[in-house]
This record gives C-alpha cells, sequence and structure tokens, in this order.
C-alpha cells in the first residue's frame, strides 16, 4: 500500500507542476494588460520558467542520485511553494518574472526525482507506470487552464499561483511520512561550474532572439549577434568542463551513444513543436478567435482528454509495439494537427463538411492532444532501458532537452507575434513553421532504441 501511496504523492507533485505550466498561459494576455507590459516582456513569464527547468534538471537528476531522493524532493517542495506564493505577491512584471524563474529552479527535480521513486517502487513493470506517469502531466492540462480561467475571469490572476500552496504542503507531509531515504553517496560532489555554463548558454540564446524581435536596426542585430556567440562560446566550454570534471551534471558517455544523442536531439524538436504551440493556444483563443478568458481556459480540455486517453492505452501496448512506431505515428498526428488549427486551412471543406469555429477549434486541439499521447510514453521510454539503474539522470537529461526545446519553441513563437503585423498572420506562420519542423525529426526516430520486444 505505501508504494501506492508514493506513487499518488509523485504523481501529485508532477500534477502541481503540470497545472502551473499551463496555467500561466491562460493568464498571460491579462498580465499585458495590468502591467502594461508588451507582448515580448510578458512572455518571459513563460520563457523564464522553462530556461530554469531547462539548467536545474539535469543537476536534479544527479542530486536525486547523490543526496538521496527525499532529501532533493522535500527542498524542491518548499522552493516551488514559497516561489508560487511570491508569484502571487508580485508587485510588477518584473518581479514577476524573477519569481518564476526561482519557482522553475523548484518544480525542475519533479520530473526526475519522482520519475527516479516510481522506477524504485516498480523495478518489475517499470515502462507501465513511467507511462502511467506521464499520463499525469495532461490531468494537469485539464485542470489548470480551466480553473485558471475561472480564477482569472472571476477574481484575480494572482490566485492562480496561490492554488499551489495547499498541494506542497500536502505533499511535504506525505513525502516525509512515506518516503524512506534513499542512501546517498559520500563521494557526489554538486557540478556549480557546469550548471553556470549550462544556464548562462541557454539564456544567452533566448536574449539575442527576444534583442532581434525588439527592434530590427544594427546596435541590436550586433547586440543579438554578441549574445549568440556567447552562447557557443559557453556550450563549447561547457562541454570541455564535462570532460574534464569528476562528476558531471550530463554523463558525456551516455551522450556519445547513438541512441541517446539522437533521443535528446528528438526531444529538442518535440518540446518545441509541442510546447511552443501549447503555451499559447489560450492566447489564440483570445486574439484570433475572440473567445472570453473563461473559454481559452477551458479550450485546453479537449487535447488533455485525448492526451491521457491515448498516453493510457499506449503504455499497455510498448511492450508489444515498441517505441517506434507510436513516435512515427504521434509525429505525424502533431504535424497535421498543428499545422490544421490555422483557420485558414479548411481540408475537410473539399469534401462537403463544414464545422462551426468552435467545433472545429475543439476537434483539431483535441486530435493534437492525441498526437501527444501516442508520442510521449514512448519518448519516454526510450532510452532508460539502456541503463535502467540511471533513471533519475536520464529523465533528467532527456527532460531538459525537452525543456530547451520547449524555451526556443515558446521564444520562437513571442518573436513571431511580435514582428507579425496581426496576431492572425503571426498564428499562422508560428503552425504551419513548427509543424513542419516536427517532421524533421522523423528520421532521429530510427536511430533510437526499438523498445525490448520489437529489439529481439
Amino acid at each position: 500500500m505505501r508504494r501506492y501511496l508514493l506513487f499518488i504523492s509523485a504523481g501529485l507533485s508532477l500534477l502541481m507542476y503540470a497545472i502551473d505550466s499551463t496555467v500561466v498561459s491562460v493568464a498571460f494576455p491579462t498580465f499585458t494588460k495590468e502591467f502594461g507590459a508588451n507582448i515580448l516582456l510578458a512572455g518571459w513569464t513563460l520563457s523564464i520558467y522553462l530556461v530554469a527547468i531547462t539548467s536545474v534538471m539535469p543537476l536534479a537528476g544527479k542530486l536525486s542520485e547523490g543526496f538521496g531522493r527525499k532529501r532533493v524532493f522535500l527542498i524542491s517542495l518548499f522552493l516551488f511553494s514559497a516561489s508560487s506564493l511570491a508569484c502571487g505577491l508580485a508587485p510588477n512584471i518584473e518581479s514577476l518574472i524573477v519569481f518564476r524563474f526561482f519557482q522553475g529552479i523548484g518544480g525542475a527535480s519533479f520530473l526526475p526525482t519522482s520519475a527516479g521513486i516510481v522506477s524504485d517502487l516498480f523495478p518489475d513493470h517499470r515502462e507501465r507506470f513511467i507511462g502511467l506517469f506521464s499520463s499525469i502531466f495532461p490531468i494537469g492540462g485539464i485542470i489548470g487552464p480551466s480553473l485558471g480561467g475561472w480564477i482569472v475571469s472571476q477574481y484575480s490572476w494572482r490566485y492562480i499561483f496561490y492554488i499551489n500552496l495547499p498541494i506542497g504542503f500536502l505533499l511535504i507531509g506525505s513525502i516525509l511520512l512515506l518516503l524512506k531515504e534513499s542512501k546517498a553517496s559520500s563521494r557526489f560532489t554538486i557540478d556549480f561550474v557546469g550548471a553556470s555554463l549550462f544556464f548562462g548558454a541557454v539564456l544567452s540564446l533566448m536574449l539575442g532572439l527576444s534583442l532581434i524581435a525588439d527592434k530590427l536596426s544594427v546596435p541590436f542585430l550586433f547586440l543579438a549577434a554578441v549574445l549568440w556567440s556567447a552562447c557557443f562560446v559557453l556550450i563549447i566550454l561547457f562541454l570541455r568542463h564535462e570532460e574534464k570534471t569528476s562528476d558531471p551534471i550530463l554523463d558525456m558517455a551516455l551522450l556519445r551513444m547513438r541512441p541517446f544523442l539522437a533521443a535528446n536531439l528528438f526531444n529538442i524538436f518535440l518540446g518545441a513543436g509541442v510546447f511552443g504551440i501549447w503555451n499559447f493556444i489560450p492566447y489564440y483563443a483570445t486574439s484570433v478567435l475572440k473567445w472570453s478568458t473563461l473559454a481559452s481556459g477551458m479550450i485546453m480540455t479537449p487535447p488533455s482528454v485525448g492526451n491521457i486517453l491515448a498516453a493510457l492505452v499506449i503504455s499497455f501496448l510498448l511492450k508489444q509495439w515498441g517505441y517506434r512506431k507510436p513516435m512515427i505515428l504521434g509525429l505525424i498526428t502533431l504535424s497535421v494537427t498543428i499545422i490544421l488549427l490555422d483557420r485558414g486551412l479548411h481540408p475537410w471543406r473539399w469534401i462537403g463538411i463544414d464545422f462551426g469555429v468552435a467545433e472545429e477549434t475543439i476537434f483539431v486541439v483535441m486530435l493534437m492532444g492525441v498526437g501527444m499521447g501516442i508520442t510521449f510514453p514512448a519518448s519516454n521510454n526510450a532510452c532508460i532501458e539502456l541503463k535502467p539503474e540511471r533513471v533519475a539522470t536520464i529523465t533528467g537529461l532527456r527532460g531538459t532537452c525537452r525543456s530547451v526545446g520547449g524555451a526556443l519553441g515558446v521564444s520562437i513563437v513571442t518573436v513571431i507575434l511580435h514582428l507579425s503585423p496581426n496576431p492572425t498572420t503571426g498564428f499562422r506562420i508560428a503552425f504551419i513553421g513548427l509543424g513542419l519542423g516536427l517532421i524533421l525529426s522523423m528520421p532521429l526516430v530510427f536511430m533510437m532504441p526499438a523498445g525490448k520486444r520489437a529489439s529481439r
């Protein structure tokens, strides 16, 4: 019974993380109005959260294996809850961005640490429970936007952060009581230099994108070029440092293996294509479709339901199908549905079917959710079987790459919307561009592990 209660607790932490990843997208238009911020600055409330997660997640996976899962989990829960309170009290957009950064640091360990706990609890049925664990995230996609849309429309955006407090306190209590401390490594050290170099590289890349979007002038282009050059230099320094340090954040031996390298590149593409669009669906609903804030939150429910149902089915079929078939099917579904979000494309009218705006949008985003539910469980498990004893580190690395892609995707969509003459044109470019970009990642699927049964 204890391990099932711990599975629920681990899932609840991921649910809280998922709620906060999606609920802010509903409040995004409110930030621009209440704080008088342009879309580029307000977009950093989404981007900085992903930057923090991207920078800290690989370190969090190592910490959970070195210092013990219980200790790392409790510290992360406290930081996430405290920064959520600070976000709700933020007096301006700048302070909100800073507090969102700390919130991302707190939430970065939830995925690798929880995945490590689940893997420890169910070693004989790891694929099934990791797949079920992955299906929890879209539940946050239902609760977060729907609850957020109602809270923002009825009360204030600040309460979307306050809802984390009771969940956080409940989780702290359950982990203290139920989780036994795993054995910590006496030789473990923290690679702060590597973490700093990696964070600087990601931040430099995204700041360069923001500068170009802000002003297309020679000084800004020069600054962007300097930042991108700094990003390149920092990446080189990071990789060299990881080669030399005794306890690196990223296991370079894993990265040299073709299946791991392919899987990480695949997750960058997947994060950019999916989360770059996912975070802006509520804004698309209010700015292009002219829906209310409440309705813009509710539109996230159909894709989340489709995601959950598809993930549940695929999780039980992974041993039979392997990993490649679901990833290919999921990629095609995601690419097609993201492109079809453009209101200018109506292929069903060619056969005489005419949907209303609401029905058409709900149908397309629901299929997008199904594509996510097909793809994620397979890609989540694809490399764990090669070194199941390193599940937290591998999950952290996978989450980092997916978050890097998500951060880039959010930045790219923000830049496109800022430079476009109107939201309709901007979203059209974003939908078609990111949808086609997902197809480009398909060759990587064939370099990744095929799955246990398929490999036999």
